[in-house]
């Protein structure tokens, strides 16, 4: 009689352990279909995204991103967007440091996207991606730009029609060129609608990523200098009773939360619609009070945008089904100097910032919001890729979150090598 008894109580125990045990962090990769298209040497393929699918799933990947977005171009087949092309005028008109040989890059990108437009004609490269995906049990999230629209030699077609709603100067003219401005109702409307197009190929949600290439443009460092926009503007006027374009000083803080709950109606807008159809909204957040936009170089410590997060509220009205924390921001380098412009951020004696976001967030948002790392910008050489990737898959388990998205395939397929390594990564990741 013992021997039923001891085979149920162990049934039993393994059932309560299934229930209760913390489940495996989830391992997700991001792809940058630009970098897909640009860096392989013939023209990608429909059978191409399927290999490359069926790789990442046989090494361990739970979820895609899909990029969905080009510095300012829609690279898929849609009517938002001009069709795929480079313009070598407007990237002489935009020289940047970070170009060292602008005519090269010109002549590099010129048949780059000629070749990207071949792809587009062939197929659809979100939706074979969302397909894919599918067919091997695997959600796909599409990824949204929304701080990414220009680039020297690529523009948006909507900003371009719509200059205006970029981030404005307090003159009222000078705008930062290529950073979408949602406190106006227009551009929330444009998201709505690039993500409605994403999510009718059958994608299981929509990312908005903080992503701007346009940081590493030349700018202005002064402090706060953009945010000025008219809906902004009036807000505070009404709010406050200040004209903030001709006041000599006014509250600062009341400002960021303002051009903040901007944010927070976009991210509510595009909530609705996904949530309508079952599916899920993820947010890009960066640490601490606000996100904010240093420029020349992109990680320096010249902020001229900024916003608050209203995060909590993000998770109290359940707009948020997932942030990854530290969205395209250096965690992994706590004593960089960009972190000197978050004074809120302020770690115990031995902490480091993966452990100062897990004491900010995780109580929080426990049974609400999932929490994601962000594993920042990867190296191709495996044996240094190996290192990263065992680096994250500890920081990840040791903090508790949620889960970690992988910045990016192209990592993984450009030596032999490296797709093994992302497969050793996620046993890492799972082990019990």
């Amino acid at each position: 009689m013992a021997k039923p008894i001891t085979r149920n109580l162990a049934i039993i125990c393994a059932l309560l352990i299934a229930t209760f045990a913390p489940a495996a962090p989830e391992h997700i990769v991001d792809i940058d279909v630009n970098d897909e298209v640009w860096l392989r040497p013939e023209p990608m393929t429909v059978g191409d995204v399927k290999t490359l699918v069926k790789q990442l799933k046989s090494n361990g990947c739970d979820t895609l991103i899909v990029r969905a977005g080009c510095l300012g171009l829609l690279p898929y087949r849609t009517d938002l967007s001009y069709p795929m092309g480079f313009d070598a005028e407007h990237a002489r008109a935009h020289p940047t440091a970070e170009l060292k040989d602008l005519e090269a890059y010109i002549a590099q990108r010129t048949l780059w996207n000629k070749k990207y437009a071949q792809v587009i004609a062939d197929f659809n490269p979100p939706e074979a991606f969302i397909q894919a995906g599918h067919a091997e049990g695997m959600r796909v999230i599409a990824w949204i730009d929304l701080f990414d629209d220009m680039y020297p030699g690529f523009r948006s077609k909507f900003l371009d029609e719509n200059p205006h709603l970029q981030w404005v100067g307090k003159d009222g003219t000078t705008y930062f060129e290529g950073l979408t401005d949602y406190a106006w109702p227009k551009s929330r409307d444009f998201r709505v609608k690039q993500a409605k197009e994403l999510l009718a190929w059958g994608a299981d949600g929509i990312l908005c990523s903080t992503s701007s290439h346009t940081r590493h443009l030349p700018n202005t460092h002064e402090e706060d200098f953009y945010g000025y926009s008219q809906p902004i503007v009036d807000a505070y006027q009404a709010k406050h009773g200040v004209d903030i374009r001709t006041a000599e000083d006014f509250d600062k803080e009341a400002w960021h939360d303002l051009k903040g709950d901007a944010m927070v109606q976009l991210y509510r807008e595009l909530g609705a619609l996904c949530h309508g159809q079952e599916k899920e909204l993820w947010v890009g957040l960066q640490l601490g009070k606000y996100t904010q936009f240093a420029v020349d170089p992109h990680f320096s410590t010249h902020v001229v945008v900024r916003y608050t997060n209203h995060w909590k509220q993000l998770v109290d009205e359940d707009i948020a089904d997932a942030f990854i924390v530290g969205d395209y921001e250096i965690m992994a380098s706590p004593d960089h100097a960009y972190w000197s412009a978050k004074p809120d951020i302020v770690r115990k004696e031995g902490e480091d910032l993966f452990g100062w976001a897990a004491r900010e967030y995780q109580e929080y948002c426990k049974g609400k919001t999932k929490l994601y790392l962000f594993s920042e910008w990867l190296p191709g050489e495996p044996k240094a890729l190996e290192s990263k990737m065992e680096f994250w898959a500890d920081t990840t388990r040791k903090h508790g979150f949620d889960g970690i998205d992988v910045h990016e395939a192209w990592n993984f397929e450009a030596h032999p090598d490296n797709m093994a390594v992302l497969g050793r990564f996620s046993e890492r990741l799972k082990a019990e």
